[in-house]
């Protein structure tokens, strides 16, 4: 019987072409590689951040299977999303006739570059055998059952070392943000977003909820102190109960001006302190020749 592809039974090993067409389709990220000299703009520039397999459930992250290479390590909220590692990339026999080549910028070469970015996830996602114990839990199988922790820390410590300027562009980075790159789809992509994650009115919508009421929430205080304002001012009064309601007023709009200005510049100081460390991290880089 003729060998097949594993996994994917439609694809005979004998089709080289076909194999490695797969492989780009399995392992490249091309939007990713496309943007990689910006994601520094959304993550850390260190390929070591990426925290292990336990520390995503401290951080109290779900962890959401994907098949798509573009997603594996982008996280969003209390989920992150990881690629499960194929069977056929544990093997070292494949790794000779499919997944070796000598020019990386050849097709081949770059499904080389992005299968030693992806393996080389897993050396820090699994760091201790309870991180292992996770992966070959039921029902995440990211790691083939099977593989004892011997084995897998012998097939880890090949990668582990593997230097940033080996791999995809997109390997140079850990863990991404999804909402950064939903953020920047637009500019850097020309698409709305990255990658939908909600699919439905009701949740796309419900987003904008919370800021629609908090600003009208805001507006319609300081309107209603302004209306009290302007009706103490009325001729007619002048008692101290009238002069109490009219401080009184203009208290509660200085306050809610000054709680709205806090939480803005909160807001922009959150965002330039981001902008600093990673400018500051990207200028290091540059400094000591790892990014051009």
């Amino acid at each position: 019987m003729e060998p097949i592809y594993p996994r994917l039974p439609r694809v005979p090993l004998r089709d080289r072409s076909r194999v490695v067409d797969f492989l780009a389709e399995d392992l490249c990220s091309v939007d990713l590689d496309r943007i990689a000299d910006k994601l520094w703009w959304m993550s850390k520039q260190d390929s070591r951040s990426i925290s292990p397999l336990h520390r995503q459930l401290v951080k109290r992250r779900t962890i959401i299977i994907t098949e798509d290479p573009k997603l594996h390590l982008v996280w969003i909220h209390d989920r992150v999303f990881i690629k499960p590692l194929p069977r056929y990339i544990t093997s070292h026999t494949f790794w000779q006739d499919y997944l070796c080549g000598d020019d990386k910028e050849s097709h081949l070469g770059r499904v080389h570059r992005a299968a030693l970015g992806f393996v080389r996830t897993y050396a820090h996602l699994i760091k201790h055998e309870s991180d292992l114990r996770i992966a070959q839990d039921p029902g995440l199988c990211l790691v083939p059952p099977g593989i004892t922790w011997e084995q897998f820390c012998n097939f880890a410590s090949a990668f582990a070392e593997i230097r940033d300027r080996d791999v995809s562009p997109r390997y140079a980075f850990g863990e991404i943000r999804l909402t950064r790159l939903n953020l920047y789809a637009p500019l850097l992509l020309g698409r709305s977003h990255f990658q939908r994650v909600e699919y439905q009115y009701g949740p796309y919508f419900a987003r904008f909820y919370g800021p629609l009421l908090f600003f009208i929430g805001i507006t319609s205080v300081v309107l209603s102190a302004f209306q009290i304002c302007v009706a103490v001012l009325q001729p007619e009064g002048g008692s101290f109960l009238l002069n109490l309601a009219f401080w009184f007023c203009v208290v509660v709009v200085v306050v809610f001006v000054l709680v709205f200005a806090i939480l803005w510049w909160a807001w922009v100081w959150k965002i330039a302190k981001e902008w600093r460390f990673a400018i500051r991290d990207r200028l290091c880089l540059l400094e000591e020749g790892r990014v051009h």
